[in-house]
């Protein structure tokens, strides 16, 4: 039997201790989300998976709006929204979330989806990630947005 040096040990010790660390940080440091986009020129539905970190300062349910609203990294997929949209509000009050959008949802250019179908898809990917929120109460520029 060959003998174990010390080098090989500190090795052993390194790679054991990064690896726990690893599996640690993708069980408790993030949460997987789904972001679904529709894909240009098509009326399919491109689906992401992100991994986003848990208990961020502004909250879960804000920060998944935020990324929402970004778009989607997927190539040939469209954004819900036209760009420069921005989250002005995101609050949960029971299970109803109240989140206002900037004017710039307004503006519907090639690139984005249509309003209706992002506003659908908004919802929808709200309602898919987050199974408490039974109500989305929308808000443009400071209007009440009913359901389309």
């Amino acid at each position: 039997m060959k003998k174990i040096t010390f080098y090989q040990a500190a090795v052993i010790l390194v790679f054991a201790i990064f690896s726990f660390s690893a599996v640690w940080y993708l069980i408790k440091g993030s949460q997987r989300r789904t972001f679904r986009f529709p894909v240009i020129g098509t009326e399919t539905i491109a689906c992401e998976i992100r991994y986003l970190p848990r208990n961020p300062a502004q909250g879960n349910l804000c920060l998944y709006v935020d990324e929402l609203l970004l778009g989607p990294q997927t190539q040939r997929a469209r954004p819900l929204f036209s760009a420069g949209t921005k989250n002005e509000f995101c609050f949960q009050r029971g299970k109803t979330l109240y989140v206002g959008l900037s004017q710039d949802v307004l503006y519907e250019v090639p690139e984005a989806a249509r309003i209706k179908e992002g506003i659908a898809l908004f919802r929808e990917n709200i309602r898919r990630n987050f199974r408490g929120i039974k109500e989305i109460a929308l808000f443009i520029d400071g209007k009440y947005v009913e359901e389309m």
